[in-house]
């Protein structure tokens, strides 16, 4: 027989058997389902994260900071009543120097190195409004920063004298929407050292957009220039004190291995680095888990399939002993009859997983819904759909048909004619 005639023939035996091949299928279609959806949750879930952390900070960014010392105690005897414990740990801070920066700025790979200064805003106003507590941060990279309104220099820089506002100070400070406060003036306070304090005066260049993700890094800071943070952080430290920094920022070459320049830095002396790209992992690691756990089940459901497959293979061998014994007394040889049970079954495989997978599509259409209910930015897509690993899910399952099928079709194939034919 041709194995078009063949195939045909076994299409036509499962249409015969509707009830049972679509229950099988379904079967199947179960464990197709839940990896297909797993699959496409892993991949929307990359994508939204990928956005996320990159809003967080640049993947070429490393953060450094001074190792600390660390020392527990070992003092762990019991002490009698009203004995005075001892301490507990011993920990000595210290903050980076000018000379860490240069140290580091001399590292084959890093293009610069940017001091992380903190500056302590003691309040905020703006045309006679009320003082308002609030945080200034220091933006010192080119983080991309979503706004409602307004617009930055080139690269996400924000200039000296420039400050971006947070959107829910907008009508405390005294103006009616976001756009009414681009270019309009507000003054921060400042604490000095000696107990006095001082002001600066920003311009607004543009209002702030709160993130809808949850996983999204934003607190609600007025966010000032590099330049401007450091000038403030000078007038903030006491007198005589030596200059230092609370971490340093360092932007790796391009082209360069972040991974290797944050092995030279830490190498170089006392210093402690991480990268955003390390943080993207972690948070991924996370996803694949989940992802992992989702097509664990499927494959669960996909293992109790197989043994359903081979049980309509065995009945279906059983109700056609005579049919297949009537084929084998026409000409048809033991290989064909084998082919016509594993095509079968690759039959059931096919329709299970092509169930599953289109099951799964139809999940990806409620994104906007999903987006909704999770209070997520409008247009995100959490569930991806990947065609062409749908496409191997299904050659795969169809695979694994055949070989459930394997038994009963070897069966069928050595079944001797005259006996298939006195068969009742």
């Amino acid at each position: 027989m041709r194995t078009q005639d063949i195939i045909r023939r076994a299409g036509k035996n499962l249409r015969q058997a509707k009830a049972r091949t679509i229950l099988t299928s379904l079967a199947i279609g179960v464990g197709s389902f839940t990896i297909a959806l797993a699959m496409a949750a892993g991949n929307g879930g990359r994508n939204y994260i990928d956005s996320v952390v990159s809003g967080a900070g640049d993947m070429q960014t490393i953060q450094v900071n001074a190792k600390q010392a660390f020392s527990a105690s070992k003092d762990d005897k019991p002490r009698k009543v009203g004995e005075e414990a001892p301490a507990a740990t011993t920990n000595t801070y210290r903050e980076l120097t000018p000379s860490d920066r240069g140290k580091i700025a001399k590292i084959d790979g890093v293009e610069k190195v940017l001091p992380v200064f903190s500056v302590d805003m003691y309040s905020v106003a703006a045309n006679g409004s009320d003082e308002y507590e609030g945080y200034m941060k220091v933006q010192y990279d080119a983080t991309a920063i979503d706004l409602t309104v307004g617009k930055l220099g080139e690269g996400n820089e924000i200039l000296s004298g420039q400050v971006v506002l947070p959107h829910k100070y907008v009508e405390s400070l005294g103006f009616k929407n976001a756009e009414s406060a681009l270019g309009q003036k507000v003054t921060a306070a400042f604490a000095a050292p000696d107990g006095s304090k001082f002001t600066r005066e920003f311009t607004i260049v543009a209002v702030d957009k709160q993130p809808t993700s949850p996983l999204a890094f934003y607190q609600d800071e007025f966010r000032i220039s590099n330049q401007d943070g450091e000038a403030i952080a000078k007038l903030q430290r006491p007198a005589g004190a030596p200059e230092s920094y609370f971490a340093l920022m360092v932007t790796a070459k391009d082209g360069a291995n972040v991974d290797t320049v944050k092995q030279a830095i830490v190498g170089a002396g006392e210093y402690e680095a991480m990268t955003f790209a390390e943080m993207r992992t972690s948070i991924m690691q996370m996803v694949n888990i989940v992802q992992y756990g989702l097509m664990g089940f499927g494959a669960l459901a996909i293992l109790a399939s197989i043994f359903g497959i081979i049980n309509t293979q065995y009945i279906s061998v059983l109700e056609r002993t005579q049919q297949i014994g009537l084929m084998k007394a026409l000409g048809a040889r033991r290989r064909d009859i084998g082919k016509l049970f594993r095509y079968e079954a690759a039959w059931i495989g096919f329709l299970g997983g092509a169930i599953g997978v289109l099951m799964a599509y139809g999940i990806t259409l409620l994104n906007p819904v999903i987006a909704n209910v999770l209070s997520l930015e409008q247009g995100t897509v959490l569930l991806q759909m990947d065609w062409l690993m749908s496409a191997a899910l299904v050659l795969g399952l169809m695979i694994v048909a055949i070989l459930s099928g394997w038994l009963p079709s070897r069966k069928a194939a050595k079944l001797d004619p005259i006996e298939a034919l006195r068969t009742e």
